[in-house]
């Protein structure tokens, strides 16, 4: 039989130096890595975010795709309605802005009556579009809209040609 103390010998036990460096090690295994996450993760948060970019690109590609094939699928009424409303909105919108700008030089009661006017039509347009909805294709509804659309131009247009708008 073998005796534990003699299984040894004395070459075979590691010196202080090498003890110390040993330990060291195992320390150092224990703690774990003391690297920064940034360094210590770098592909995995790089796949992270172009996979995210990916998913994002792909949600707006289907959202710009689904957008499309809606607007693609309405009646061409429909999208004149839209574009003409939009336009009328818009320039409105500018020439409102630029009365409010140059009314010194319009007076006071010609200029409250157009603003009464605009008004009233604005209010009937409002009034027209809540008994329709937006896909109604009825000619009588939709002309009327047209009339009401024609007189707001109208009243624009006489505005710029009277000088009380500068475009």
């Amino acid at each position: 039989m073998i005796h534990p103390d003699s299984f040894y010998s004395g070459n075979d036990y590691p010196q202080r130096q090498q003890k110390s460096s040993m330990w060291a090690r195992i320390k150092g295994e224990i703690a774990g890595p003391s690297k920064i996450f940034f360094l210590s993760d770098r592909r995995s948060f790089l796949y992270g975010m172009a996979a995210s970019f990916l998913l994002m690109f792909a949600a707006v590609g289907v959202y710009a795709t689904l957008r499309g094939a809606i607007e693609y699928s309405q009646p061409q009424a429909v999208k004149l309605d839209k574009a003409y409303q939009s336009a009328i909105r818009e320039f409105e919108e500018l020439a409102v802005q630029t009365v409010s700008e140059n009314q010194n030089s319009i007076t006071n009661e010609l200029a409250l009556t157009r603003k009464e006017h605009l008004h009233l039509l604005d209010r009937a347009i409002q009034e027209l579009k809540q008994e329709t909805n937006s896909n109604d294709l009825s000619t009588l509804k939709r002309s009327r809209l047209r009339q009401l659309y024609s007189l707001k131009l109208k009243l624009l247009q006489e505005m710029i040609e009277q000088g009380e708008i500068e475009l």
